[in-house]
C-alpha cells in the first residue's frame, strides 16, 4: 500500500514490483441529481484517506460493449486511473488516454487499457479516465450546457495538470492520445480554445475531426426527438434531472439505434459556439489549433466488421438490405448520390481485382476510407500548413483470427496487453512478431511523449508528413516507411471529402 496527498486529499494506492497504481480517483463531483446535465464541478476536499485500489463505476452504456466490460455502471462515473513507475520527483512524461466507443460505450478501465506495462516499459505516467456518454454527455439543446462529455475530458486534463507531479509526472509534458471516438476527442481538444495549454503532444488512432461530423442541426433534431419520446416538452431541466436513468438509456437506444451500422447517432460532439466554437477541422485549417507535435494513423481494415454482416446475410434479400442500408447511411452523412455511385463503382472494381473471392470487400474498403483514412489525411493536410511536426502511420498487422487489421486491434499493442482478457491471442496473436511489434510501438509512443518525435533506434527513420511524399510508417511485423500508400484511392476523394 502507498499513500499520496493530492490537492483534494489523501489517496491509498497499490504497490507492485514495477509500478504503483491509483484507481478510481474522482476528478469531479458525481453528475447526479441537480448536477445531471450540468458542467463538471470540482470535488470538495476530503479528510479521510480515500481507497483508490479499485476502479470506479463506468458511465451508463448504450449497449453491451464487445466483449462486455463487466463493471458497475453509474451516473457517478467521473473517475480516473494512474499508473506510475514510482511516485517520486522524476518528472516523467505523462500519457493521458481518452477511450473510444462512438460516444455511446466504453470506459477508461477495461483490461486492454491497463497502463501498468506501458508505464513501466516506457518510464512514463499513464492516466485513463471516464467521461459522460450518450444523451447524458451530448444532448444538444439550447437550455442545457453543451458538449458535457468534452467538458468532462477538459476537467480530467485540468486535474492531471494540477496533481500529476505527486505521481512522478511532469505537468509540463502531457501527451493526450486516444482511439476512435477517443481519437476524435483528441482532435477536438487539439482545436478548441478551452483545452489550450493542458497538453503538449497529441496522438490520434483511428479517429479525427471528420469533415462529416459536428453538425449541430441534426444533433438538435435528435435531442428534440429524444425529449419528445421521454414524454414532455418545454425547457424544464429539473424534469430531465428527475427521470429514471433506465428510461433515459432506453429512449436513447430508440433514437441512436445499434452502434454497428448506425451513421446517425445524434449524441456526439457538435459545434455549439462556446466549447466547440467552429468545426474543429476549420479551426485547424485556420491555424487556431494548439501548436503541438501530432501522430495520426489508421488501421488497414477498420471496417472489416462489415464483411461479417454480409457473411451472416444468408439470402439475396438480406444482402440487398445491407447494400441499401450502407448506401443510405453514407447519404445521411451528407455525400451526394452521384458521388456515392462513383465511389462504389471504383471501390468495387478495385476490390474485385485484389480480392476476387470476397465479393463485398469493397464496402469494407470504402467505409474504412470514408470514416477513418481520408478524414485522417484531411486533418494532416490542414495541420501541416501551420506546424511541421506531424507523423502519419498505417497499422497493417493482421489479426491471427482472420488476417485483418480491424478497428481497435492496435490498442493492446500500444499498451503492451496482448494477453488481456478482452483482446486475447485470437485477435492479436501472442507470437514473437506480435510481441516485438508491441514493444516497438510502445517505444515509439513513449519516445514521442518524451521529446515530441517518434524516432528511436529500433524504428526505420520516420519522416514528418508533407504533401510531396506523404511519408507513412507501416506498422507490421517489420515496420517500414512508404510514401503515399493507397494513393490512387486517396485521389478519388478529392472534391468529395
Amino acid at each position: 500500500m502507498i499513500v499520496l496527498n493530492t490537492k483534494k486529499g489523501k489517496i491509498k494506492g497499490i504497490q507492485e514490483a514495477n509500478y504503483q497504481a491509483f484507481l478510481g480517483i474522482p476528478y469531479a463531483k458525481a453528475p447526479t441529481g441537480k448536477l445531471r446535465f450540468q458542467e463538471p464541478q470540482p470535488m470538495e476536499p476530503w479528510e479521510i484517506i480515500r481507497d483508490c485500489t479499485k476502479f470506479g463505476p463506468i458511465a451508463p452504456q448504450h449497449q453491451a460493449d464487445m466483449p462486455p466490460i463487466n463493471q458497475p455502471e453509474s451516473e457517478d462515473c467521473l473517475y480516473l486511473n494512474v499508473w506510475t513507475p514510482k511516485a517520486d520527483d522524476q518528472l516523467r512524461p505523462v500519457m493521458a488516454w481518452i477511450h473510444g466507443g462512438a460516444f455511446l460505450i466504453g470506459a477508461g478501465s477495461r483490461p486492454r487499457l491497463n497502463g501498468a506495462r506501458l508505464a513501466s516499459f516506457g518510464d512514463v505516467v499513464v492516466v485513463t479516465f471516464n467521461y459522460r456518454l450518450g444523451s447524458l454527455g451530448f444532448l444538444n439543446l439550447p437550455w442545457i450546457p453543451p458538449n458535457l462529455g468534452i467538458q468532462d475530458q477538459i476537467a480530467a486534463l485540468k486535474w492531471i495538470k494540477e496533481n500529476i507531479k505527486v505521481f512522478g509526472g511532469d505537468p509540463n509534458n502531457i501527451t493526450i492520445f486516444g482511439e476512435s471516438a477517443g481519437g476524435g476527442s483528441v482532435s477536438i481538444l487539439l482545436a478548441i480554445p478551452p483545452a489550450r495549454g493542458l497538453f503538449h503532444r497529441a496522438i490520434m488512432e483511428s479517429g479525427v475531426a471528420s469533415p462529416l461530423d459536428y453538425e449541430p442541426e441534426s444533433a438538435k433534431k435528435g435531442a428534440e426527438k429524444f425529449i419528445s419520446k421521454l414524454g414532455f416538452s418545454g425547457e424544464n431541466i429539473e424534469e430531465l434531472q428527475a427521470i429514471q436513468l433506465k428510461k433515459i438509456i432506453r429512449t436513447q437506444k430508440k433514437i441512436a439505434g445499434l452502434i454497428g451500422l448506425s451513421f446517425s447517432n445524434p449524441f456526439r460532439p457538435c459545434v455549439d459556439g462556446k466549447i466547440i466554437p467552429e468545426h474543429p477541422l476549420e479551426l485547424i485549417r485556420k491555424g487556431k489549433a494548439s501548436k503541438v507535435p501530432i501522430i495520426i494513423g489508421t488501421n488497414l481494415n477498420e471496417a472489416s466488421f462489415i464483411n461479417a454482416f454480409f457473411t451472416m446475410a444468408t439470402d439475396d434479400s438480406k444482402t440487398k438490405n445491407l447494400n441499401a442500408t450502407l448506401k443510405d447511411g453514407i447519404k445521411a452523412l451528407g455525400l451526394k448520390e452521384k458521388a456515392i455511385d462513383k465511389l462504389i463503382a471504383i471501390y468495387e472494381k478495385t476490390a474485385r481485382e485484389k480480392y476476387p473471392s470476397k465479393p463485398f470487400k469493397y464496402w469494407e474498403m470504402l467505409i474504412t476510407d470514408l470514416m477513418f483514412r481520408i478524414p485522417s489525411i484531411r486533418q494532416l493536410e490542414a495541420f501541416i500548413q501551420h506546424h511541421p511536426d506531424a507523423y502519419c502511420y498505417l497499422f497493417t498487422m493482421g489479426a491471427s483470427k482472420d488476417g485483418n487489421a480491424f478497428h481497435t486491434v492496435e490498442i493492446p499493442f500500444v499498451f503492451g496487453n496482448l494477453d488481456s482478457k478482452d483482446m486475447n491471442e485470437n485477435f492479436v496473436g501472442t507470437g514473437e512478431s506480435a510481441k516485438k511489434l508491441s514493444e516497438i510501438i510502445m517505444r515509439t509512443w513513449t519516445s514521442f511523449a518524451r521529446k515530441g518525435n517518434p524516432n528511436h533506434e529500433e524504428l526505420p527513420k520516420w519522416p514528418s508528413y508533407d504533401l510531396q511524399d506523404r511519408a507513412t510508417m507501416i506498422f507490421d511485423a517489420s515496420p517500414r516507411v512508404e510514401n503515399a500508400p493507397l494513393d490512387e484511392l486517396r485521389k478519388v476523394w478529392d472534391g468529395i471529402l
